[in-house]
């Protein structure tokens, strides 16, 4: 009886703690704003990297919380999913526009123009919407004002 409580103590303990990776391990740039991450490659160092970016972009600035997630499966190898929490209610074509771009900023400055896809989740981490593919930003070369 005592091995088989033990048993079911231990089972309870270790789905406790898988159920609480379910969105990943837990990076806090600060107390408001935070970067979940999981998936192949991805560790506390990309949480921070991406977190410190957001951070340099005022994006995490204030008192906001905010919560992004960024996922990789083996599936689409080197592709980063960075998603958002959002409220939905507030969801624009514009909206959706900027954070594309803003996917494109980070593709160039923190994955060195690797693959983004950016999706908005809700507060419980259930999709809302894929965007979809974040081109990188490249900078346009300055116009030759010196032509003859």
């Amino acid at each position: 009886m005592k091995t088989t409580l033990q048993l079911i103590v231990l089972a309870l303990g270790l789905f406790a703690l898988s159920g609480c990776d379910t969105h990943g391990k837990k990076y806090n740039h600060n107390s408001k704003q935070n970067v979940y991450y999981k998936g192949d490659g991805l560790d506390e160092a990309a949480a921070k990297k991406l977190a410190d970016y957001l951070a340099e972009i005022k994006y995490f600035d204030g008192d906001k919380e905010l919560s992004v997630q960024i996922t990789k499966e083996k599936e689409t190898k080197d592709t980063v999913n960075i998603n958002f929490v959002v409220d939905e209610a507030k969801v624009t074509p514009e909206i959706e526009t900027t954070f594309l771009l803003l996917g494109g900023f980070i593709s160039n400055k923190v994955y060195k123009d690797g693959p983004v896809n950016i999706n908005f989740i809700d507060s419980h981490f259930g999709l809302i919407k894929k965007l979809g593919y974040a081109k990188p930003y490249v900078e346009e070369p300055a116009a030759d004002t010196n032509t003859q």
